[in-house]
């Protein structure tokens, strides 16, 4: 059974581990393998500790979570930028519960978060080029393909990253509902 709930700051250590394997897992390759087997986690909690200690209005994080386990999350930020509307800054899933439907039902919370304050305002995220997997999963939500720059990672380095934007957060929701089957 998974249950979804708004983050709290206890869960800062959980979704810092999340993150962090989770990028090791993924981007390999892309982010310097000495950070990624070195500083990754303390980075991680610091930025995670820090978001989850004071409360702001324009942030969503949102988990989902099983026999007390964390199997996911999602952290937006509303109207982040004056052209491309508010961020999708990280949705990652636990590897052992990826292609279980958590992803969608995360982007659908965050869709209908984003819908009820920021409803007038585009969606868009970054995701590495060489992340085809996350791309097709964007893509079969509705988003569309806006651009492709250079980006710096934390650790030093850089790769290739997309801009996939939706035009309202009524649209992301509504093709997050359609991949869950929720109403």
């Amino acid at each position: 059974m998974v249950h979804y709930r708004t983050a709290l700051r206890t869960d800062a250590e959980h979704i810092a581990l999340l993150h962090a394997d989770s990028w090791r897992r993924t981007y390999r390759g892309a982010y310097r393998d000495a950070f990624l087997d070195g500083d990754v986690v303390a980075n991680r909690f610091e930025v995670w500790r820090s978001r989850l200690s004071r409360d702001r209005r324009d942030q969503f994080v949102y988990v989902a979570e099983g026999d007390s386990h964390l199997l996911g999350f999602i952290c937006v930020f509303g109207n982040e930028d004056l052209t491309w509307g508010s961020l999708i800054d990280n949705l990652h899933v636990s590897h052992e519960s990826r292609r279980s439907g958590i992803g969608s039902l995360l982007m659908q919370n965050a869709g209908t978060w984003l819908a009820s304050h920021y409803g007038q305002s585009g969606v868009y995220l970054w995701v590495l080029a060489a992340n085809q997997s996350a791309r097709s999963f964007y893509e079969r939500l509705g988003a569309a393909h806006a651009e492709t720059m250079e980006s710096e990672h934390p650790g030093g380095g850089s790769s290739p990253s997309c801009r996939y934007v939706w035009p309202r957060p009524e649209v992301l929701r509504m093709r997050a509902d359609g991949l869950t089957g929720a109403k």
